[in-house]
């Protein structure tokens, strides 16, 4: 018993020095062993939760001791890797190195979302009390993986789902500051997640509560947003994007109106016989055709819904049917 105690007063050490500037000087194997450790915690926490005198026994010499701060309770165990992993995650202070290396360590990816020991739900449950906001600022990676932005999903319909009970206007603030503070790319691809979450997430992972009013509220924030949903439709892959247009027609409508408005940005270079940018913000020519291509590919009945933009369009630019002369008409020769 006694050398539990002194695991869990050491590492309560570890949980106090990680809101500080000590982590400046963690690397990458620190942070890992940080987190093993929490989670052998968490182990010691699960061999001894259903043994009754054995834990009221701990109880005991942790109360005689004082207990350790951070980790007073026996129970407090059942969180520990969560805890320190929000410490992280809020302290600008961690290493670089660590700091780019702790979503690995946190979120390793779809192999590992059914294991037991996987921090994600008590993460989420933790983030969701106040800190999904700082878990979506700090977690935008150059390239996340599908198990974090799956996540991040989670995480925020669950706050989204949270704020909005008692403000009508908090959910707008929430998505507002995570745009005006977070890395934007990352906050669009975790809205895009969470607009295909009801099929792609079970409903027994962590976060499950948030339903279709939050996934509404995200889509009205992009649709009114116009900054926000023309970065949101470019940044997205073309795929992902004709995915959201078939399951979502307001979206599907606004992106194939931004996709007509870019093609009309577009001139046609006579020595290049291509149709070519005028601005730095133009869409290119082979850009917008994959991008039409992918919602031509898209169930019924967006390609149909492309075809008669594009057709009336062409009618309205004059209806030539010569390559060069309208950009309507190349496009209709573009797509399959």
């Amino acid at each position: 018993m006694e050398p539990l105690v002194q695991h869990m007063e050491c590492f309560s050490e570890v949980l106090a020095v990680s809101c500080g500037a000590v982590v400046r000087s963690w690397d990458v194997t620190t942070v890992r062993r940080a987190l093993q450790w929490a989670r052998y915690l968490l182990h010691v926490y699960r061999r001894f939760a259903n043994r009754g005198r054995a834990r009221e026994a701990l109880e005991r010499r942790l109360r005689s001791r004082g207990g350790p701060p951070g980790l007073r309770s026996f129970a407090a165990l059942e969180c520990a890797d969560a805890r320190l992993a929000l410490r992280l995650l809020r302290n600008r202070a961690l290493a670089p190195a660590a700091a780019h290396a702790l979503p690995s360590l946190l979120f390793p990816g779809p192999a590992a979302d059914s294991e037991e020991d996987a921090p994600q739900s008590r993460l989420a449950l933790l983030a969701r009390r106040g800190s999904a906001l700082h878990l979506l600022l700090r977690l935008g990676g150059d390239a996340p993986t599908r198990a974090l932005l799956r996540t991040h999903a989670e995480l925020l319909c669950a706050r989204l789902h949270e704020v909005g009970g008692a403000d009508p206007t908090a959910r707008r603030k929430l998505l507002d500051t995570l745009w005006a503070r977070g890395p934007r790319a990352h906050v669009l691809s975790v809205a895009g997640e969470a607009l295909l979450r009801d099929a792609d997430l079970e409903p027994t992972r962590a976060v499950d509560s948030a339903g279709a009013d939050e996934t509404q509220e995200l889509l009205q924030w992009l649709l009114e947003s116009p900054e926000v949903l023309a970065a949101f439709c470019r940044q997205l892959p073309a795929v992902r994007l004709a995915s959201l247009a078939g399951r979502h027609p307001a979206l599907s409508r606004a992106y194939l109106g931004l996709l007509t408005a870019w093609a009309r940005q577009l001139n046609y270079d006579l020595q290049k016989g291509s149709w070519v940018p005028t601005q730095p913000e133009d869409m290119p020519w082979e850009e917008l055709c994959l991008r039409l291509q992918s919602l031509c590919q898209a169930p019924a009945p967006l390609q149909e819904d492309v075809l008669e933009t594009l057709r009336s369009s062409k009618a309205l630019d004059g209806d030539f049917e010569v390559p060069g002369m309208s950009i309507w008409t190349d496009l209709l020769l573009a797509l399959p």
